[in-house]
């Protein structure tokens, strides 16, 4: 994730506004970059805990370590402490010990109806996987936002 918001950051324009608070352009987006708090307009910056392309560019333009600005989760230290704690396996479930009103409960599936129609896919992408939608340009006078049928500009000469 890193190297990709780096890779996305190489496009950017940052314009500094106070000593932590920047504001980076993007395609034609203005994005606002707080260092101090590690925010980003974006929201990517916050949920990650990852410098967002954005904060790359900024961090870049102040010629800082982005190390500083990963949250400790993302560390050899706080990953080996995930595996610290030992897990122990499941026993055989023919040794297991069940009391009486567990084992004499009848348990049933829930009552759904299905619905009509085709299901929905099964789950929503992220910001980050959308495709961007494609704009709409002119074959006849090169314009956006309208095609040739709708064209009211004369053709251009070529």
């Amino acid at each position: 994730m890193l190297m990709d918001n780096l890779e996305l950051s190489h496009q950017m324009k940052v314009t500094p506004s106070t000593s932590y608070l920047y504001s980076v352009l993007d395609k034609g987006k203005q994005r606002m970059v707080f260092l101090k708090d590690r925010t980003c307009s974006c929201r990517r910056f916050q949920l990650d805990e990852l410098p967002c392309a954005h904060a790359w560019a900024v961090l870049k333009y102040k010629h800082i370590d982005h190390i500083e600005y990963c949250s400790v989760y993302y560390t050899t230290k706080y990953l080996l402490k995930t595996y610290e704690i030992p897990i122990y396996p499941v026993p055989d479930g023919s040794t297991w010990e069940i009391p009486a009103e567990v084992l004499n409960e009848k348990v049933l599936p829930p009552d759904v109806t299905k619905t009509i129609g085709r299901p929905r896919k099964g789950r929503c992408k992220p910001i980050s996987e959308r495709e961007r939608k494609r704009s709409i340009k002119c074959g006849q006078c090169g314009e956006e936002g309208h095609n040739r049928k709708t064209c009211r500009n004369n053709p251009k000469r070529g």
